[in-house]
């Protein structure tokens, strides 16, 4: 899958219009507010649309007067615009509000420009049934392209690790085609790993090892009274005791389901990497090794994460950190640069300086 060169988003709940260029890997910082988790969540839409869910998207967040910036009244669309190969291959989309409160698409193009020629070919899709064409199953070309590149990026968020926490239920053994947003099929597809992916699984074994060194080895098998599931269940070292899902602490059970997404197959592995805020409930010690797995997923592939950890942060250069604020009420995305940082980068780390609010991004009054 070639790569995400930028994304242009337009009227999208605190984004009046913001244009990001993006690269292997993309750090969002900032205040609570300031348009993190909205940045995030336009890719789900653009996902939910490639998948023909767009009604059912637009349904969930409460129709379009939450989705559109500040409401119908602000806004008349919203537009969404995703380019791809250094601009060679695009995709955008512009919905507008119906009497009833749903979103439906007015203009959707794709283009193709192989910078041989002043301007890109564009090509006007036909929407059906009040959902995007680019959701129908017969696309071709650039628009076949699109679509696997929209299609495989995916949201994830492993925070819910209460007693009811997707993780911990039992799976059903055969769902194990890509690992879920919520890790619902975690010990399906860890076992699905252990089966046929003998390395990448010893692998996350060895790393999950580094941050919980009681731990010995996954114990993954279909349940005896039905082997059409499966709970995830581990060995601890130097025991021959099997302990169930829930006996891991709620950061080792995250940490876990980041090292399976970020160190499996590069085949499984979404296009675009997308996680809200993982540091959560780390101990620094797996926030530092959190780090070094990104950057080694970026090698293959795009990584997004938001966070609100100075200590992760540390971990990045400058021009991998996007910091988010609010102007005049509208989300604003900047990525940082080291020149502008030289002389305070020879005394403070980046976390340092955010923490004393020299990148912007901290909670600021209006």
């Amino acid at each position: 899958m070639g790569k995400l060169d930028k994304i242009r988003i337009k009227g999208f709940r605190s984004i009046k219009d913001q244009t990001v260029v993006l690269g292997p890997i993309n750090i969002l910082i900032g205040g609570n507010g300031s348009g993190k988790s909205n940045f995030i969540e336009a890719f789900k839409l653009l996902r939910e649309i490639s998948e023909g869910r767009l009604a059912d998207y637009v349904k969930r967040a409460g129709g379009a007067e939450r989705i559109l910036h500040f409401g119908m009244k602000e806004t008349e669309s919203l537009q969404l615009k995703a380019c791809f190969n250094d601009s060679v291959d695009q995709y955008e989309i512009s919905l507008e509000p119906t009497d009833v409160g749903g979103l439906l698409p007015m203009h959707e193009i794709t283009s193709y420009w192989n910078k041989a020629y002043p301007q890109p070919y564009n090509r006007s899709l036909s929407t059906f049934g009040g959902e995007a064409a680019i959701s129908k199953g017969n696309v071709q070309g650039v628009s076949a392209y699109v679509k696997d590149a929209l299609s495989s990026w995916r949201v994830y968020h492993f925070h819910d690790t209460g007693p009811s926490s997707p993780m911990k239920r039992i799976a059903d053994v055969d769902d194990n085609r890509f690992l879920r947003p919520d890790g619902s099929n975690l010990a399906a597809f860890l076992y699905f790993l252990k089966e046929a992916h003998e390395a990448e699984y010893a692998l996350i074994k060895n790393t999950v090892r580094r941050v919980a060194p009681f731990f010995d080895d996954f114990v993954l098998h279909p349940r005896s009274l039905d082997e059409t599931r499966i709970r995830l269940e581990w060995k601890h070292i130097n025991s021959d005791e099997f302990f169930d899902v829930s006996s891991f602490s709620d950061g080792t059970l995250r940490f876990i389901a980041l090292a399976v997404l970020l160190l499996q197959p590069v085949r499984f592995r979404p296009s675009v990497i997308l996680v809200d805020e993982p540091e959560l409930g780390l101990h620094p010690a797996a926030i530092t090794l959190l780090g070094a797995l990104v950057r080694q997923a970026s090698a293959k592939g795009q990584v997004i994460l938001s966070t609100q950890s100075p200590f992760l942060l540390d971990h990045f250069t400058p021009e991998e950190v996007v910091v988010a604020d609010r102007e005049g009420g509208s989300s604003v995305f900047a990525r940082l640069d080291s020149a502008s940082l030289t002389e305070w980068l020879e005394d403070f780390s980046l976390g340092e300086l955010w923490e004393k609010n020299e990148l912007g991004g901290r909670p600021r009054g209006t």
